[in-house]
């Protein structure tokens, strides 16, 4: 596939924005294999300072984050929900045991919320993993990032910052879209506060989710199905590198959300 290019304004310069999808086995089931074949295919194709976006699905089975259905016993409430939305109740379970709070749902998902993050089945998934198989939540890949970052600067001598996304669905908004579940190197936010707008006023509250839309970007060329592109390289994003993980500047509290007055007081008051 063709990469993709985009043109961006950010920070007021135009800059064109080149996205390589880069292919990658699906069945790798051990972190050193999937270090050592990531570097043989961005071997002399990665440059400085380009962004490497990693599909979740991918690490969580190079680290074996994943279940077989056949081995988990439902409980009365998972086989209740079950049978209430339409699901398999052992895959149910799995959701009960990784989320903090079960919201509802609509025919064959959950809505949860997990590790900060609102989220279709507790983040766990059932897609591109394996028959009678299912994904462990993403948020497990914490620290991962920065695994593929200092890999990749010691062995190419490259400074990339290292994103590591997951789909998510937003309210009232149909499709999935990508979200960043770990990242290093990269700031992930650009504040626009205290700035000025077309009309020379003062920007109050606008800050830009830089790394979600990167992740986004880079959902184009990785897609959802059976690609087996788990893998994109951004490139042409200005931004300064940073020797740090800040992924949890993406987080907000749910009582600092917009849509807090839709939560459950026991969410608000974590």
């Amino acid at each position: 596939m063709d990469a993709i290019n985009f043109l961006w304004i950010y920070y007021s310069i135009e800059m064109s924005i080149e996205i390589i999808p880069v292919e990658m086995p699906i069945d790798i089931t051990d972190m050193n294999d999937f270090l050592e074949n990531l570097g043989s295919r961005v071997e002399g194709l990665l440059m400085d300072k380009d962004i490497l976006v990693i599909a979740s699905k991918i690490l969580l089975k190079a680290k074996r984050l994943y279940i077989k259905l056949d081995d988990v016993e439902p409980s009365n409430k998972a086989v209740s929900l079950a049978n209430k939305y339409n699901m398999d109740p052992r895959f149910v379970e799995l959701i009960l045991k990784n989320s903090s709070i079960v919201l509802g749902g609509v025919d064959g998902v959950l809505l949860t919320y997990i590790d900060n993050v609102l989220s279709a089945n507790s983040g766990l998934d059932r897609k591109n993993i394996g028959i009678d198989m299912a994904s462990l939540p993403p948020h497990l890949l914490r620290g991962s990032a920065e695994e593929v970052a200092e890999y990749i600067h010691r062995e190419f001598g490259l400074k990339v910052a290292v994103l590591i996304t997951d789909s998510i669905v937003y309210p009232l908004r149909m499709g999935t879209r990508q979200y960043v579940v770990d990242l290093y190197g990269l700031p992930p936010l650009i504040d626009y506060r205290g700035g000025r707008d077309l009309y020379d006023r003062t920007i109050q509250f606008t800050r830009m989710n830089l790394a979600d839309e990167i992740a986004s970007a880079a959902h184009l060329v990785m897609g959802e199905g059976d690609e087996a592109t788990p893998l994109a390289i951004v490139r042409g994003v200005s931004y300064s590198y940073l020797d740090e993980d800040r992924v949890d500047d993406l987080y907000i509290k749910p009582s600092q959300c917009l849509y807090q007055t839709l939560y459950p007081q026991d969410m608000k008051n974590r």
